[in-house]
C-alpha cells in the first residue's frame, strides 16, 4: 500500500556492505572509519542481490587517510553512492 509498491529492505542494510567491504579488505582489517557519506537512490527489493563496490579515491599517506568512493548496485542500477574517510592501519 505504499508508494514504493511493496516490500522493500532497510537501506542501512545496503550501507552495511560498505562497511563490510572497507573492514575486511579495502584497506582492511584495522581500518578505523572517519565518516561517510551516503545517498539512496533506489529501493532494494527482498531478495534482490546487491553488488558492492568501493573504489580508492585519494590517499593521504601523511595522515594516514584513504577516501573510498562506495557504490551499491542491483541489477546494475546503483541503490547507494557515498564517499568514506577511513584511517588506514599502519603497516609494517
Amino acid at each position: 500500500t505504499t508508494h514504493l509498491k511493496g516490500r522493500i529492505a532497510p537501506r542501512m542494510l545496503s550501507a552495511a556492505s560498505t562497511s563490510a567491504v572497507i573492514g575486511n579488505q579495502l584497506p582492511g582489517p584495522g581500518a578505523v572509519y572517519m565518516g561517510q557519506s551516503i545517498r539512496f537512490r533506489r529501493p532494494v527489493r527482498i531478495g534482490d542481490e546487491v553488488r558492492t563496490v568501493c573504489t580508492i579515491k585519494e590517499i593521504d599517506a601523511e595522515k594516514g587517510r584513504v577516501t573510498i568512493d562506495t557504490v551499491c548496485s542491483v541489477n546494475g542500477k546503483a541503490v547507494l553512492t557515498g564517499e568514506a574517510l577511513i584511517l588506514a592501519p599502519k603497516r609494517g
